[in-house]
């Protein structure tokens, strides 16, 4: 399974993009490409608009954007995709994180007649901070160059300077193929173009196809606690969702935040009894010794555990409208453990346009800064360039239940 977010600034494509990989590809039921094409038809254009086969919300439709994060699944040979189309306007910044915060590789669309505008910045920035390190950058509307390569060549000289750009805030795109392409006749997006002879690199498919999955990387065991069920008069289970690693009959692991050391007795899943289980499993498991476990606690690998603090340094992404500065208190959620917290200090935003890291004393709606967080109860953390499931938080307001941001621990 591979995780894909599509992102890029307004109307450069990414729907239409989306559309016609799906369409090529044959995975659109007939129901839905005739909803489709009436869609078209009402707007007086002769053939579908892939846009809207992507484009689920009436209120998207009426004004020609995306505005939710749209998912869409798609089966090529050898995997299946889960492909996020994340909004491009800014005030959307926050559905454009949360299509990022899950994915394995970013499909940026640059619309070449424009370049690589302010937004498309933006969210190759926001892509990187949220740990994609693999960006397939589609150079879209080719036809409306002549297919030109010197067009081409230009949007990689931007690329390139942009690269160098994020170098400056710590940041990078790492590994990086840009196609020549056509959402609109289909040119290198399923099928090699006549049109694009110099170039030599895949399809858009082909591209797809050989990306490695973050689920491949090996991670440690880290399985937060969700409940705590009794079984008979005796007997304790302890429920959750693997965040990462597997977990083995007979296993030591250590109990988080108390660091109690014990080994797993028995695991259960949905289908009964196993020897073991995967990430993003739900399992329930009893354990060899009496522990005292409550809802929140870790249970993770005794050779790789996470450090468990009650302050550390943090990258917030702020979505209210108010401000966030230093003695702020609210609650702040990772993995089934909730507590209390307070920003300690807001060190610099970053600012997206220059793209480099400015003094602040506060983070506003839509910002991107660093800053420290001190909690009430300490708690069992990964740093996100590792462990993405347990090196992320959302912090919430105490008397509304509203979420105002994410952060990942550095």
């Amino acid at each position: 399974m591979l995780r894909l977010a599509a992102v890029g600034a307004v109307d450069d494509g990414k729907s239409t993009l989306i559309g016609r990989l799906l369409h090529d590809t044959g995975q659109i039921p007939d129901d839905h490409l005739q909803a489709a094409l009436l869609a078209s038809r009402r707007r007086g254009l002769d053939k579908i608009d892939l846009s809207l086969l992507t484009d689920g919300l009436q209120a998207e439709r009426e004004q020609g954007i995306t505005i939710d994060v749209a998912h869409r699944y798609l089966t090529i040979p050898g995997r299946k995709l889960i492909i996020a189309d994340c909004p491009g306007h800014l005030q959307y910044t926050r559905n454009m994180a949360t299509g990022s915060s899950n994915a394995d590789i970013a499909l940026v669309v640059i619309d070449i007649t424009r370049g690589i505008r302010q937004q498309t910045k933006r969210h190759m920035v926001i892509a990187s901070l949220f740990g994609i390190r693999r960006f397939i950058i589609a150079v879209n509307k080719m036809d409306a160059v002549s297919f030109s390569e010197s067009h081409y060549d230009e949007i990689i000289g931007s690329l390139n300077a942009l690269q160098h750009d994020l170098k400056r805030v710590n940041l990078e795109l790492g590994e990086v193929t840009a196609i020549p392409l056509s959402a609109l006749t289909g040119d290198n997006v399923v099928s090699r173009s006549r049109h694009t002879s110099w170039y030599p690199g895949p399809t858009l498919l082909a591209a797809l196809q050989e990306v490695r999955p973050r689920s491949e990387v090996k991670l440690p065991l880290r399985l937060p606690v969700q409940s705590v069920i009794r079984v008979g008069s005796t007997s304790r289970r302890y429920t959750g969702m693997i965040s990462s690693g597997q977990i083995v009959d007979g296993q030591e692991v250590t109990i988080l935040p108390s660091n109690v050391v014990t080994h797993i007795d028995g695991i259960w899943d949905a289908s009964g009894r196993v020897t073991m289980a995967g990430p993003l499993t739900s399992v329930s498991l009893e354990l060899r010794d009496e522990v005292g476990i409550t809802r929140g606690d870790m249970i993770a690998e005794s050779s790789a555990i996470p450090r468990v603090d009650d302050h550390f340094e943090t990258i917030l992404c702020w979505w209210s409208t108010r401000p966030a500065s230093a003695g702020n208190k609210y609650l702040i959620k990772s993995g089934a453990k909730t507590t209390r917290a307070s920003i300690g200090k807001i060190e610099t935003v970053l600012d997206m346009d220059a793209i480099q890291e400015m003094p602040a004393n506060e983070l506003g709606h839509n910002a991107i800064g660093m800053s420290t967080i001190e909690t009430a109860t300490p708690m069992p953390l990964d740093s996100y360039a590792t462990n993405r499931a347990t090196g992320s938080f959302i912090i919430i307001d105490e008397t509304t239940n509203a979420t105002l941001g994410a952060g990942m621990v550095r």
